[in-house]
């Protein structure tokens, strides 16, 4: 099995006994979750960079609640259409940049499983913490540490690259991408969770969604997504806030007026389909 590449010299990974090792004898260790870290010292923004526990706990409470299921269902609307281009071959690779703790992947997965595909769900994030969460829950598939900015994939290797607000490297995208191949991307729409910026802040102002396709790909297809959900525990008005910035950038006093009081809240999502060009 060779999934991964060595973030130390690039050469491909080969798993033996629960380490994955490459031809110069670097070693990754598989963890007991079943994920491998491949995030090295020098690539650390910070010593435990991303979400950390409280926010991944948060963000699994709410999403397996269903509240963005048809997010969820959008996604893997695109990736089946996808799938049904895929005519001269039956084994797949599906890619999740910034996985999280695994629930989109897994809604995904789950909505392609009667069809005749080998597909292969892999997926990364720069959090230890959301990566242990997806890797004891979906061990079916296959996850690191790692960061969006260094895939530790190889060239020309994936069908579909899925990436819901996160940061990345283009370059790297379009290298790990076959040339048929798709990438998934989610972002904030003008409108996104308005009711917090209203809540939050003396002069809140619409999302401005930047509408510039990177160099080396073409748009293949582009969906606004918008819904209203309904939150009617404290508890996941909180969850909610803190799966956003706003967690960070508001003061307490405010944070706690809109978990106690807001019930409503309008969600507006930018889905767009890249091809490389």
């Amino acid at each position: 099995m060779s999934l991964w590449i060595c973030p130390s010299c690039s050469s491909a990974l080969s798993l033996n006994n629960r380490t994955w090792s490459c031809l110069n004898n670097h070693q990754y260790d598989v963890a007991k979750e079943g994920y491998v870290n491949l995030l090295l010292v020098q690539h650390k923004n910070s010593k435990e960079p991303g979400d950390n526990k409280q926010m991944v706990n948060g963000r699994r409470a709410f999403l397996e609640q269903g509240f963005y299921q048809p997010l969820a269902d959008a996604i893997s609307k695109i990736f089946n259409q996808h799938l049904a281009t895929l005519t001269d071959q039956t084994e797949v690779s599906f890619f999740d940049a910034g996985c999280g703790e695994g629930y989109y992947m897994s809604q995904v997965s789950q909505s392609c499983s009667h069809m005749d595909y080998s597909i292969e769900f892999s997926g990364l994030d720069i959090s230890k913490f959301a990566v242990q969460k997806a890797a004891k829950k979906y061990s079916q598939n296959h996850f690191a540490v790692a960061s969006t900015f260094q895939l530790p994939l190889q060239n020309n290797s994936q069908d579909a690259v899925l990436q819901i607000f996160a940061p990345s490297s283009e370059r790297e995208i379009q290298r790990v991408l076959k040339t048929n191949g798709i990438w998934i991307t989610v972002n904030p729409a003008a409108n996104h969770l308005y009711e917090f910026k209203q809540t939050l802040y003396d002069t809140p102002s619409e999302h401005k969604a930047e509408n510039v396709v990177p160099e080396g790909f073409t748009l293949a297809q582009q969906v606004n997504l918008s819904f209203v959900i309904q939150l009617n525990e404290p508890e996941q008005r909180e969850s909610l806030l803190m799966m956003t910035p706003y967690y960070w950038s508001a003061t307490a006093e405010k944070k706690q007026n809109l978990v106690d009081n807001l019930q409503q809240f309008t969600t507006d999502f930018d889905i767009r389909v890249f091809k490389p060009s």
